[in-house]
């Protein structure tokens, strides 16, 4: 039997989420229901509200998450009813080339493994209801196969522990699979978000010898220091001069850019701030069509390196089990980054105050009785 549930819908970009009884769907053989416990408000699916990405709608945003295991289909043998799970909206097939070959974020298969015959969110009068990512978190429960779910430990805090599902699984994933870096390296951090500040906190984790972090806003600057940066340039309109700020703390340049804002000219300065055979990674994503423009002589003659690390480039199953060791052992700030707490009802308020410059992570709160 379809379970009723509320669920947070946007009808349309550019209006407010609706808090709609909705149904979801039975779980199909290797798919799970997972009760909501925390969500995190991520700035992706600010994007999708905003219009500013695209989706089918009536819509579920939402997959930044940490929930129990409510019920499993028939063939699910990775978790079990009681499971206390995050989500990642990667999944992977551990079969195809791609994910053998480390690089699970590429999964070959992921349209496949995702593949139903019917939604998995109806309204009561039959519509389909799209669900982000397969996912669609903003709801009281949702449904996913079984490879987007990784165990996570009860000593962590639900608040804390969806952080993993996106903010922290892209940026020290960035830092860690995408960038490689190592102790030996000088890292720039543009952007100092939820994202930006999980990066800072990687290259930290991974040894980085300086990391500069750049932002517009002088209060995310003062957030960034108190994460791991050990540097700060605060951007201005002007990139040359922004980049050149940077090369007076490091008149080389840096070894390693990432790029967490979203934006070509962001993209373009990671490039530009790097010291010849440097990396640039870009993790912001940009609206479909958008074109970068770099120097063709920097990138050949200076053996420079411009990539994608598409959530990180993360490891998800095995990353888990790392962030977790991390934050238990106090390498790892994920309680810092909650700005605040809301109950769901409030999901709007919440987007609206990921405006203020001193938020790095706005959590909603599904199940009251975990903390």
């Amino acid at each position: 039997m379809p379970l009723p549930i509320r669920a947070a819908v946007l009808e349309q970009p550019g209006e407010p989420l609706r808090i709609r009884d909705v149904l979801l769907d039975d779980p199909l053989d290797h798919e799970v229901v997972v009760h909501t416990d925390r969500v995190g408000l991520c700035h992706s699916d600010l994007h999708y509200v905003k219009g500013s990405l695209s989706i089918s709608t009536p819509a579920v945003l939402g997959h930044e998450v940490v929930g129990v295991v409510e019920r499993v289909g028939s063939a699910v043998t990775r978790v079990a009813q009681g499971d206390r799970v995050v989500t990642t909206i990667t999944p992977s097939c551990g079969l195809c080339a791609f994910c053998m070959g480390g690089r699970p974020t590429q999964c070959a298969r992921v349209s496949e493994t995702r593949r139903r015959d019917r939604p998995k969110l109806i309204k009561h009068d039959g519509t389909a209801v799209e669900a982000l990512g397969s996912i669609g978190a903003f709801a009281e429960a949702f449904l996913v196969g079984e490879e987007s779910l990784a165990k996570v430990s009860t000593r962590i805090p639900s608040s804390a522990a969806c952080l993993l599902g996106c903010c922290v699984t892209t940026g020290v994933g960035a830092a860690v699979h995408g960038a490689q870096i190592t102790p030996q390296d000088t890292v720039a951090v543009i952007g100092c978000g939820g994202i930006g500040i999980a990066a800072i906190q990687g290259a930290r984790i991974a040894g980085a010898r300086r990391i500069v972090a750049i932002d517009a806003v002088a209060d995310k600057l003062d957030l960034a220091r108190k994460f791991g940066a050990t540097d700060v340039v605060r951007a201005s309109r002007d990139a040359e001069a922004t980049a050149d700020d940077v090369r007076e703390i490091l008149p080389g340049g840096v070894n390693h850019a990432i790029e967490a804002v979203g934006r070509p000219q962001t993209a373009e300065l990671a490039f530009n701030i790097l010291a010849p055979t440097g990396k640039a990674t870009i993790l912001g994503l940009m609206p479909e069509g958008e074109r970068l423009s770099i120097p063709a002589d920097a990138l050949v003659c200076g053996d420079r390196v411009l990539q994608g690390a598409y959530m990180g480039a993360n490891r998800f199953l095995s990353d888990v089990e790392m962030f977790t060791d991390h934050y238990l052992a106090g390498r790892l700030d994920l309680d810092s980054m909650v700005t605040a707490e809301l109950p769901f009802d409030q999901i709007n308020e919440g987007f609206t105050a990921m405006s203020d410059p001193t938020a790095v992570r706005i959590i909603l709160r599904l199940n009251q009785g975990e903390k």
